[in-house]
């Protein structure tokens, strides 16, 4: 009797466990469920030479909503220039990291917001001076993304 209680509750253990394993599992899978960035830590490289020999300004941007996603300039003079009014009407549906990146630099950690992991988008914002390196940098997908500040470019690449 005891053998066959004992035999009960680890099948109802085990169940269990298979139940929450799935649930998390399966919420991932739901059609509603909102899926959220990958990026865990961000470096970058600056090498001598990038943006013509020039600091750059780049803006790391998490957004926390599709909206707010959708109101967000396609390029980084769009952005820098739009930046106080954008930040002012969306609030809290974005946070911004800011930074100042010479030439001959390398950032080995970025310190990013409390609450990246819920961001549905990242996007990075360069004041680049060559129009090649002004686009608009979607680093959602990467986990650990490394952003590459060349002389006329910006490229980004996979820890």
């Amino acid at each position: 009797m005891r053998a066959r209680i004992a035999t009960s509750r680890i099948a109802v253990l085990a169940v269990a466990c298979w139940v929450l394993a799935a649930c998390s599992t399966l919420s991932n899978l739901l059609p509603w469920h909102t899926k959220t960035t990958s990026v865990t830590s961000v470096r970058v490289a600056a090498p001598p030479g990038a943006n013509l020999n020039s600091a750059t300004m780049l803006d790391l941007v998490f957004v926390y909503d599709t909206t707010s996603a959708a109101m967000l300039p396609k390029t980084g003079p769009d952005w820098f220039a739009q930046k106080t009014s954008l930040q002012n009407g969306l609030g809290p549906a974005i946070d911004v990291v800011s930074l100042q990146v010479p030439p001959a630099t390398v950032i080995d950690t970025v310190s990013l917001p409390k609450r990246a992991g819920k961001a549905l988008t990242v996007y990075g914002f360069a004041n680049y001076q060559s129009p090649d390196g002004q686009a608009r940098i979607d680093l959602t997908q990467f986990r650990h993304p490394v952003i590459w500040l060349a002389p006329t470019q910006i490229s980004v690449t996979e820890q």
